[in-house]
């Protein structure tokens, strides 16, 4: 062959460049002849030992926001101090071998003691009785670890100056199981200890800060119905990977819009990729797949206002107040406020012993949704508009007799049974007897009116219905249905309890203000709206904001627009008149349109435990924006007018602020 020929020549130097390259190329088959046959097994051994463990990580929740931007619920830092055991790897096995050493030098000791004795070596069956079975070895390390272990948290507790205990059952449990992750020694440290920590640490403790979003609301009790709660859940969501060998910490909304809109907040969390060598110590860490952050939920709600119920609410009738409040746009159906108290904050859970203390506070419920209360004479507007349609004329007056047993109040009879009336004797037409609330004059007219339609005008407004609200706290509340007062159980008596509000019904603030909106919008029933949209947290994404549409109709009265007005302006004088039940949520520049109403809290054995106040009402009377409902039970004396009208006075006052504010800013934007 050609290069055999050449190399047959008297050429040295072709000779030399021949026998470097003959060299390498057996170097290089003896080194793969080692790597693959020699040091297989070992190589083998290493990946024996070597093994993935995947680790679920959440992602960033979203941020729930006002309709003015301002943050209701968002992530904060929170540092803890952890312990990462793969950085005392030496130390334990020092630990364990110089114990091992003092129980070994111990043994020979006794042996030792046991031959003097014997006066003859001890057999080699005599000396097993010496040696240390696998599970005391075991037990010997695991000694070994809580020791070191204990000495680094004494040392990190002398240095923060803040008391610090290992738990060995806890401790132990965690290296067993989650050895390639930290054990958190402090949660939620302040910025004094952080200092602290970071000025004292030397680098060679094992032991670190760790940074852990966490929620936080910053406007504390205020909404925190409305927001809800979370709890701990770190598993996996429809559509994620459910094979983890180790799972972060991650939450999940229960009730409140942390509930209800938990799937869009929550995100979608990835994985981590851990190789940990055949002691279980983490080596490297690969990410699988990045977390995606959860989307923004914007609401309807404006804090300002939520914020003036509330602190009006605790002003007028105490912290511990039963009460709840409901502002809405009778154009929208926006809520624009939704206050239950007694206040409940969204860092604790509702099974906190501190919220089931009290069955009869239970500040864990929703009073504005969902809790059913007997509406008392704020029905009374339903039942004086459904006469009105059956042709009541509104200027024609009834006489309200006198109460033989209470002078200067009136009362009136179905059958043999009394039922007392709060006005006095006297004449009464529909203005005055919606000013006064008078019991005797909606009861003869609705009895007059039919039972039926004013059962068919209420479900009309969709009483003994949710508003599906997404908040996952709402009570349909009770009403009868057709079937029921026509049948034979049905009498003149319940008619006249349904006519007052008491009896077969219940319901909740938030029906009742969107009751009082479709008396003030011209008949529109609406589908209340909390959630105005949900946008990606990155403002620069390209992902486009899904918005719920507002002044959605769920259905029209279908009753004459003369009713409507009728009724309005009765309403309107039960504010401005003196005399009016509702004069004391009177607020000069905004004519406010409104009904008290009080309703009996009976027992079991049908005795009066306690009362539930109401004022529903909506402003201004010329173009109507917002109804505002207020509810207060209690078992001390009052009235929808004492109790309730002064919160709506406060609500609007704060109305009529902010529309004073916005207003120069509005005519500035339009000169412009």
């Amino acid at each position: 062959m050609l290069i055999f020929d050449e190399l047959k020549k008297n050429d040295p130097q072709l000779r030399l460049v021949a026998a470097v390259l003959a060299g390498g190329l057996c170097l290089l088959l003896a080194g793969l002849w080692w790597v693959q046959i020699v040091s297989a097994r070992e190589y083998e051994s290493h990946l024996e030992t070597q093994s993935y463990r995947t680790v679920r990580i959440p992602a960033v929740r979203g941020k729930i926001l006002d309709r003015n931007g301002q943050v209701l619920a968002e992530n904060g830092p929170q540092y803890n101090l952890s312990l990462y055991l793969d950085d005392l790897r030496k130390p334990f096995d020092d630990a364990y071998g110089q114990a091992l050493a003092r129980v070994r030098a111990a043994q020979e000791q006794l042996m030792a003691a046991q031959e003097k004795k014997l006066g003859r070596p001890l057999t080699k069956i005599e000396r097993r009785q010496f040696a240390l079975s696998p599970d005391q070895r075991e037990q010997l390390r695991e000694q070994a670890r809580f020791h070191v272990a204990s000495d680094v948290v004494m040392q990190i507790s002398e240095r923060l100056g803040q008391p610090l205990q290992l738990d060995a059952t806890v401790f132990d449990r965690h290296y067993e199981a989650r050895r390639a992750l930290p054990y958190t020694l402090l949660t939620n440290l302040d910025t004094v200890q952080i200092a602290r920590f970071e000025e004292q640490y030397t680098g060679t403790l094992g032991v670190d800060l760790d940074l852990q979003p966490v929620r936080i609301y910053p406007f504390g009790e205020i909404a925190g119905h409305l927001l809800g709660y979370l709890q701990r859940d770190d598993r996996s969501e429809q559509g994620e990977d459910a094979s983890f060998s180790y799972r972060l910490p991650d939450y999940h909304g229960i009730v409140g819009i942390e509930g209800g809109c938990d799937a869009e907040l929550r995100g979608r969390a990835g994985a981590e990729a851990v190789l940990v060598n055949n002691l279980g110590y983490r080596q490297s860490v690969n990410t699988l797949s990045p977390s995606e952050p959860g989307h923004n939920v914007v609401l309807t709600l404006d804090m300002d206002i939520e914020q003036a119920a509330a602190e009006s609410i605790e002003r007028r009738q105490g912290a511990d107040a039963r009460a709840a409040a409901v502002v809405m746009d009778v154009r929208t159906g926006d809520v624009l406020a939704m206050v239950s108290s007694p206040a409940i904050n969204p860092d604790y859970s509702a099974n906190d012993p501190k919220y089931l203390a009290d069955p009869k506070l239970r500040p864990q419920i929703n009073r504005a949704t969902q809790e059913n209360y007997a509406p008392g004479s704020i029905f009374k507007t339903i039942v004086g508009l459904a006469c009105l349609e059956k042709g009541l004329n509104p200027e024609q007056t009834y006489y309200v007799q006198e109460d033989p047993t209470r002078p200067g109040r009136g009362c009136i009879y179905i059958g043999r049974r009394k039922i007392d009336d709060t006005v006095t004797p006297g004449p009464y037409n529909f203005k005055r007897a919606i000013m006064h609330s008078s019991n005797a004059y909606f009861i003869t007219n609705g009895l007059h009116a039919g039972v039926e339609n004013i059962v068919r005008l209420g479900e009309e407004f969709h009483l003994g219905e949710r508003t599906s609200l997404p908040t996952r706290q709402e009570t349909a509340g009770i009403f009868p249905s057709l079937d029921d007062v026509n049948s034979s159980g049905w009498h003149d008596g319940d008619t006249a309890n349904l006519c007052i509000g008491q009896g077969d019904i219940a319901v909740t603030p938030i029906q009742m203000a969107v009751m009082v909106s479709a008396i003030a919008n011209g008949g529109r029933v609406l589908w209340p709206r909390l959630v105005e949209r949900i946008e990606p947290q990155d403002p620069t994404s390209a992902e486009a904001p899904a918005v719920f549409p507002s002044g959605v109709v769920r259905n029209e009265l279908g009753v004459h627009p003369r009713s409507l007005k009728i009724l309005r302006d009765a309403m309107l004088a039960e504010t401005e008149d003196p005399e009016g039940t509702g004069y004391p949520a009177k607020v000069p520049g905004m004519r406010i349109c409104g009904k008290t109403g009080t309703a009996q809290v009976m027992d079991e054995h049908n005795r009066i435990t306690g009362h539930n106040y109401w004022f529903a009402s909506f402003a201004p009377y010329e173009n109507p924006r917002y109804a505002v409902v207020v509810m207060v039970e209690t078992e001390a004396g009052g009235s929808g007018g004492l109790t309730c009208a002064p919160i709506a006075h406060d609500i609007y006052e704060e109305i009529q602020k902010r529309e004073n504010v916005d207003t120069p800013k509005t005519l500035a934007e339009a000169n412009h």
